[in-house]
């Protein structure tokens, strides 16, 4: 390994926090077969993408529309799709390389078992990364036979470091970090520097890549965010101020701080899944005529937590379902009420408010 290759693979390790993907639009990507025409499909936001092999011999490969140098991806295969054959992705992929007799690619596959089939010899079990280089040879069923067995013009460079004999697993999300150079490759897999490789490789797109396995998905990153709008209205103890001091993700829980109240009032948190509309009345409401003068309730009441009063700062926990879905833009608000009957009329007053963007790494 050349010092240069040290110096790339620790400065990555230290980048996890802020290095970036390319834009990725999944619009914009292509689906080449090498085998068969397992249908691909992608979610509205362009970043998610699953494929649902029909047979055993389909492979293959839905690639950039960008050349790879650094990229994060997560990997997931649904227990629905059964089966236990290769996952994955490629890099340096070339449009047309299903057929180019000089394709020149590398191929991460994951195998759950070992298996001999047909005249396609024998994968086995584990995380690989092989090269492909040259025409791809057809067996049975027209399955490449190379991309199976990582034999012929598909050679086997590494095993993964602590998963090259340990198969994959159902339900379970697989965060890869890729940097692709043209002197040196390195893979983390959920932190963990599986590959470093050293030699010569050609520039090309990046592939999720799916070999007889069904219900395999690719989740790009989402950021998630917590914006304040809003403001709150004043009471004894200052205006009421919420907050979230982490950034929301998909299964996450939510910290929501809410400070300047009463030590004595009761806080409840208000969630909604809108800010434009309560029942067919437009958002915000102003409370004045109720007796708050200067409070507004901004969000949708969709559902009311109680939250505990620490002299003064309010606290409690929203759990981020796990099967919510990832998304750029808010799709949940949130509110604190503050039942105070010292504060007005009403005995009531109103926070500011956050919308959460929740993102998915």
């Amino acid at each position: 390994m050349t010092s240069s290759h040290i110096c790339l693979a620790a400065l990555l390790s230290a980048l996890p926090l802020f290095a970036q993907n390319p834009t990725v639009d999944m619009n914009l990507w292509t689906v080449e077969d090498i085998n068969g025409a397992g249908p691909w499909t992608i979610d509205a936001q362009r970043l998610w993408a699953e494929t649902t092999n029909t047979v055993n011999t389909d492979c293959s490969v839905f690639y950039s529309d960008f050349d790879v140098a650094f990229l994060e991806v997560r990997m997931r295969i649904d227990a629905s799709g059964g089966d236990d054959d290769l996952p994955g992705f490629v890099l340096g992929w070339q449009p047309g390389d299903s057929v180019n007799a000089t394709a020149d690619f590398l191929v991460v596959d994951w195998k759950r078992i070992t298996q001999t089939y047909q005249d396609w010899g024998t994968s086995s079990v584990g995380l690989a990364v092989s090269r492909q280089t040259g025409p791809i040879t057809r067996g049975y069923g027209n399955g490449p036979i190379d991309l199976w067995s990582h034999t012929i013009n598909c050679t086997e460079l590494q095993r993964g470091a602590t998963l090259g004999s340990t198969g994959w697993a159902f339900n379970t999300d697989y965060h890869f970090r890729v940097i692709y150079t043209p002197g040196s490759v390195d893979i983390w897999l959920n932190g963990v520097h599986e590959f470093s490789l050293t030699g010569t490789f050609t520039p090309g797109r990046f592939g999720c890549y799916n070999y007889s396995q069904s219900k395999t998905g690719f989740q790009f990153p989402i950021q998630g965010a917590f914006n304040l709008f809003g403001t709150g209205c004043p009471g004894t103890a200052g205006t009421p101020y919420m907050f979230c001091p982490v950034t929301p993700y998909v299964g996450s829980s939510l910290p929501l701080i809410t400070a300047n109240l009463n030590p004595g009032a009761l806080p409840l948190t208000l969630v909604g899944a809108s800010r434009t509309n309560l029942g067919g009345a437009p958002l915000p409401i102003d409370l004045a005529a109720y007796g708050a003068a200067g409070c507004s309730l901004f969000v949708s009441a969709d559902l009311l937590m109680f939250s505990t009063n620490y002299q003064g700062t309010a606290y409690t926990t929203f759990q981020l379902p796990a099967s919510l879905p990832p998304s750029s833009t808010p799709i949940l608000f949130v509110q604190s009420m503050i039942l105070d009957p010292t504060a007005n009329t009403l005995g009531v007053l109103m926070s500011n408010a956050g919308e959460i963007a929740v993102g998915i790494r």
